[in-house]
């Protein structure tokens, strides 16, 4: 986790060197931490690359992120390639792979997402698909739906529900994070903060109360990435499993 947070740190004065070489249109930097109710703080970091420079029409994302938990650190590389035809809209597909720190787990998702411009300042994304983890063959399908509005160049806030389904003999929940986050920057400025609240808990055999959790962080943005537009917006990256090791189920 150590190497990984060094990497997202030398990374951020990458982009605006190649952003003129490699088509990198923007990047995207956010370091801040989580408190549940019970007192828990975690560190969350991430890093996320755009490249449009496949076609006028055809990009590439590429994520870095780590999180602290109570059941390990996780480190989680991403990319989705997709495709912006017309105004307004964007979509493809996904792919992720991410490892706890001091264990031997390990789990990747594949699937499908897409970003729709509801009116002015305001989008709405979709993603679903399914993982797998090598730990006791643990497998899952997910989804997620968010919806966020730009209140002013400066101020964007965003509400996202995400679901995960597990169904094992020894394990079988349905995971739900609710999530409201705000994100202000000062126009003119790369620099910005965010706050969010999650309200997460499980459902099913397995079940587990919900519990809200807080979180505050700093971020920075470089090049044309941010906002409620679609041509600049990031997709977002939940962890359908971060949930189960927040909880020490695994």
């Amino acid at each position: 986790m150590r190497a990984l947070f060094c990497v997202l740190l030398m990374s951020v004065s990458g982009p605006a060197v190649a952003q003129s070489s490699l088509g990198i249109t923007g990047a995207a930097f956010s370091l801040g931490a989580t408190e549940d109710e019970g007192g828990n703080r975690q560190v969350e970091g991430a890093a996320a690359v755009v490249d449009v420079a496949i076609t006028s029409v055809h990009g590439f994302q590429g994520d870095l992120s780590f999180a602290d938990t109570v059941g390990g650190g996780i480190g989680t590389v991403g990319a989705h390639l997709y495709m912006a035809p017309v105004d307004g809209q964007k979509y493809g597909l996904f792919a992720s792979l991410s490892d706890v720190d001091g264990s031997a787990m390990l789990w990747g998702t594949l699937g499908a997402e897409g970003m729709l411009s509801m009116g002015e300042n305001t989008i709405a994304e979709v993603r679903g698909g399914f993982g797998y983890a090598d730990e006791g063959g643990l497998d899952f399908i997910f989804g997620g739906i968010g919806l966020a509005h730009a209140f002013s160049p400066s101020l964007t806030v965003e509400g996202a529900l995400d679901l995960a389904d597990f169904d094992e003999a020894d394990f079988r929940a349905t995971a739900y994070d609710f999530t409201l986050k705000t994100d202000y920057s000062p126009e003119g400025s790369p620099w910005g903060a965010y706050a969010s609240v999650t309200y997460s808990g499980l459902t099913g055999r397995d079940d587990a109360k919900g519990e809200v959790r807080l979180g505050l962080g700093l971020s920075l943005s470089l090049g044309n990435v941010g906002g409620a537009d679609t041509d600049t917006r990031l997709f977002r990256n939940p962890d359908p499993v971060a949930p189960l090791l927040r909880r020490g189920l695994y």
